[in-house]
């Protein structure tokens, strides 16, 4: 008997059923989790265990685990199903790393993902005494655990091994970057930098879309059934078809076909095109063309790879699942507020009868496919007898994976499907300012509270990164938090070791943003009759490198204009005696913008488009030795959102925002592969200070110092 076989018996049919009634599921949904969530279980405890460190933590956790008999005889002890829930919440970010939150979207399928959360929250532990109970312990979990990947087959929801949701949407990311976002955008009535940004912004409203009609089998089957008609947008070796979007007959085909898929993944096809145009800086017409252009290539690329990795119905919903949480991440920045329109699908009650049991509770591969591995004890326990009992054996696991904090500082919280949605929490990391559920104006605010001392957090805004702080001695920290747009926010707080905290705000009021319309067309020369001003450099529809550039031009000596980049402020030029003037652009993101220059009453003089390319694949920051530069001088008046950065040595830069003498946060720049950095802020109204010191010398000296009068 191996050990698929083993696991089979430990997690049988009796022990889904009694896991299932602990978490809310039916005895065949925790079935299927257990059947698709121990193989990536153990997968990642096989590759934590390729490390010293994790070999240390995984043998330091079996010594402390009890030896549970059964899945029933844990479950019986006093409170046994929280205690159990309590040592996999401790334990997942530490054996299973990045995999810790990943694993329940790509099992959970149609089921609530708080429940199927918590089962494997539950099954970490029982997993390990299961191992240890067969002879794994600290001589041989850094042998064994490895040769055992794979012993358990593969899970029907990660697409063969090969597709993930995270490789899934990297792909995507990379086919609607660049020219085709450009010329997509373009054929749907947006112009200059507008066009690439709606189109990436589209990208992860349709895949929700997508994500959301493939949230059952049922709908899996049917965006499978489309296949067929979708061909023809993607090469054979399964990239987009860019040679369409050159022919305008192909084109139009395109739109009207995905005007009819549109009305199937979108409940309300207007109300999504509306907000969707509002945010993007467009009208309801433009966005629907681009929604309606952009939902049969989404779909033709998702498929393409589905049916590549032979894909049925219940693993493309798997896949789909893993999907939908990453989304956010791909809004493009300051279009956070389009979050709304990542939402879930309503819940619907799981039928039992509608989820057939899997044959096996756990895949077992055939003898010939998979090599026996490398001797664990399968006759009889041969581990010494270890501490039993509840609650106690959870505290050596605090302690000896250095979680102390974590026990010390937990409180009450309250939950939804897994989500801690106070600002007190289950994993240390409290925010006591503003409090969940709070209504904010649209203005930069200061968010506090604790966290285990010492600690680094990072702060997101419906996952965009919005500010990085370290928790002081006191296990106190505050951070200055950009203004956010009107609408609900919601707002992760990730520590070490993957915990975190989620809160949500309500923003009213005005953004207070200025200047984010963008013009569409190319006035390089004089953009105002008879101003006598002209940026030179760089040409219209220029093809720039990666990374900073410096933007030149003309006008009257003595003049100061603004100069914006898609409507994002870069500071101030003003123009030398000899009539001309210059700027230097701090690492731009890849693809199009639109650089315009206004005088002091808001006149736009001058604009023009340029290209950014993206850096060389894999390529990234090393042996930095620049020169720092800074791109903005002390004493600007500046609208916002505004933007400033340079070029540098090392590893990056702190950037410290200040308001009189109070620190209200510090955020992060790491440089880039072209040794720039870049920092966009927008604070709100008023005069705000930023220092910058070299990453890592908190205590030295600035190397700018740099304070600006910030306006509507």
């Amino acid at each position: 008997m191996n050990v698929a076989d083993l696991l089979e018996s430990y997690f049988g049919p009796a022990s889904a059923e009694q896991l299932g009634r602990a978490t809310d599921l039916s005895a065949e949904g925790a079935a299927r989790v257990l059947h698709e969530g121990l193989p990536l279980q153990l997968n990642a405890l096989a590759d934590h265990a390729r490390t010293p460190e994790g070999q240390a933590q995984i043998a330091e956790a079996l010594a402390n685990v009890p030896d549970f008999p059964s899945v029933e005889a844990a479950l019986n002890e006093p409170d046994g199903a929280a205690h159990l829930r309590q040592a996999g919440e401790l334990l997942a970010p530490v054996l299973l790393g990045g995999q810790a939150n990943s694993v329940a979207g790509q099992v959970a399928g149609g089921l609530n993902a708080g429940s199927v959360q918590q089962l494997l929250h539950m099954t970490l532990p029982l997993l390990l005494s299961f191992l240890g109970q067969r002879g794994l312990n600290a001589a041989n979990v850094g042998s064994v655990l490895p040769a055992l990947k794979g012993a358990l087959g593969t899970a029907a929801g990660v697409a063969g091994g090969a597709l993930t949701a995270a490789g899934l949407l990297d792909f995507l990311k990379g086919q609607f970057g660049g020219q085709a976002a450009d010329q997509l955008g373009r054929a749907a009535g947006f112009t200059g930098g507008t066009a690439t940004r709606a189109a990436q912004a589209a990208l992860p409203v349709v895949l929700n879309a997508i994500a959301n009609k493939g949230s059952t089998e049922a709908g899996a089957a049917d965006l499978l059934a489309r296949g067929r008609d979708l061909q023809r947008f993607t090469t054979p070796d399964g990239t987009l078809n860019t040679a369409l979007l050159n022919d305008p007959a192909e084109t139009a085909r395109a739109e009207g076909q995905g005007r009819g898929l549109l009305g199937s993944l979108f409940p309300n096809v207007d109300a999504v095109t509306g907000r969707f145009g509002s945010a993007v800086g467009g009208s309801g017409t433009s966005a629907g063309r681009l929604l309606a252009l952009m939902a049969p290539l989404v779909l033709s690329l998702v498929l393409g790879r589905a049916r590549a990795a032979n894909l049925k119905p219940a693993g493309l919903s798997g896949l789909l699942a893993g999907v939908a949480p990453l989304l956010p991440a791909l809004l493009p920045a300051g279009l956070t507020s389009l979050g709304a329109l990542l939402a879930p699908p309503p819940q619907v009650e799981t039928v039992a009868a509608a989820v057939p049991p899997p044959p096996r509770v756990v895949q077992t591969p055939p003898p010939q496919a998979t090599p026996a591995p490398p001797p664990v004890d399968t006759a009889a326990p041969v581990a010494p007898a270890r501490r039993g009992g509840f609650p106690w054996w959870l505290i050596p696991l605090l302690l000896l994976l250095g979680l102390g904090g974590w026990w010390l500082l937990r409180q009450p919280s309250t939950t939804t499907a897994g989500t801690t949605t106070t600002g007190a929490t289950g994993n240390g990391i409290v925010v006591t300012n503003p409090g969940s559920g709070a209504t904010l104006p649209a203005e930069d605010f200061v968010m506090s509270g604790t966290a285990p001392a010492g600690t680094t957090l990072s702060i997101e805004d419906q996952g965009q990164p919005v500010a990085s702080v370290n928790v002081g001695p006191d296990g106190k920290w505050q951070a200055a938090i950009p203004a956010p747009t009107p609408g609900e926010h919601t707002y992760t707080i990730g520590g070490q070791n993957g915990t975190r905290s989620e809160f949500k705000v309500n923003v009213t009021g005005a953004s207070g943003s200025a200047g984010n319309a963008t013009t569409g067309g190319n006035t390089a020369a004089n953009g105002a009759a008879g101003s006598g001003f002209a940026i030179t450099e760089p040409a219209a529809s220029a093809q720039l490198p990666a990374g900073g550039f410096t933007l030149r031009g003309t006008g009257t000596p003595g003049q100061t204009v603004q100069v914006l980049e898609d409507g994002t402020s870069l500071g101030n030029a003003t123009v030398a005696a000899d009539g001309t003037w210059s700027l230097n652009v701090p690492s731009p993101a890849a693809g199009a913008h639109t650089y315009s220059v206004k005088g002091a009453d808001g006149t736009e003089l001058a604009s023009v488009a340029a290209t950014v390319a993206a850096a060389s694949a894999g390529a990234s920051a090393v042996n930095c030795t620049k020169t720092y530069t800074l791109s903005i001088s002390d004493g600007q008046t500046v609208s916002q959102p505004f933007r400033f950065g340079g070029v540098g040595q090392g590893q990056g830069y702190s950037v410290t925002v200040k308001r009189g003498d109070r620190t209200v946060g510090t955020k992060t720049i790491p440089l880039d592969a072209t040794c720039g950095w870049s920092y966009q802020s927008r604070p709100g109204a008023g005069t705000v200070t930023y220092e910058v010191r070299p990453l890592g010398d908190a205590a030295a000296a600035p190397l700018s110092t740099v304070t600006l009068t910030v306006t509507q």
